[in-house]
């Protein structure tokens, strides 16, 4: 199968045909435990992700929904506790793809790469959390495998971080230093509206 070189820029009016797959990455109940986390940098994100999932819907595109299954003890992420299940806004409907990693990319340990060609996706737009963690290792995994991406940024968000010498840096910093290092060689960076508009 020959694919879309992972050189050209994925035209978002390609994003939703057969050759295309939403691939929307651990939206998933834990995502909102403060406590855990912190308070991620995206107000917005359920309504974005239920626009997109709706928009999507509407057409022939795949939809992939990916989840993190930590084999970490005590993790909110581990399969059977409460934070690992989906959130209802990006909730799989019958016939909808559903990846389980271990990992943080998706490609890894997984059928995902083969499930992909096998129904001929050369396209993908990724949409989750957290924007430099999960979202950008399948991002650029998928790069590197010659896919076309698109990153839809404010169907993303991120969570604060402390580096090595004790800063911390926002959630708000962090997300928009994970799409600037995307956009620079990895993906298109695009708006929900943006995506949907093209149809």
């Amino acid at each position: 199968m020959v694919r879309q070189s992972s050189n050209a820029r994925l035209r978002l009016c390609d994003a939703r045909d057969d050759a295309a797959a939403l691939l929307l990455i651990d939206i998933q109940q834990a995502i909102d435990d403060v406590d855990l986390h912190g308070a991620h940098s995206n107000p917005a994100l359920d309504d974005r992700l239920d626009e997109l999932l709706t928009c999507w819907r509407g057409g022939n595109g795949h939809i992939v929904h990916v989840r993190h299954f930590s084999h970490t003890p005590g993790s909110p992420y581990r399969s059977g506790h409460a934070g690992a299940d989906f959130k209802a806004c990006a909730m799989p409907l019958a016939g909808e793809r559903v990846v389980t990693k271990h990992v943080e990319s998706p490609f890894i340990g997984t059928d995902l790469d083969t499930w992909l060609r096998r129904h001929g996706v050369s396209r993908l737009v990724v949409a989750g959390v957290a924007t430099g963690h999960a979202v950008s290792t399948a991002a650029r995994h998928a790069h590197c495998l010659d896919f076309g991406v698109v990153v839809v940024a404010d169907a993303c968000a991120s969570f604060p971080l402390d580096d090595d010498e004790g800063r911390r840096w926002s959630a708000d910093d962090v997300q928009r230093f994970s799409l600037a290092l995307l956009g620079s060689h990895y993906a298109r960076i695009a708006s929900t509206r943006e995506v949907v508009q093209q149809f």
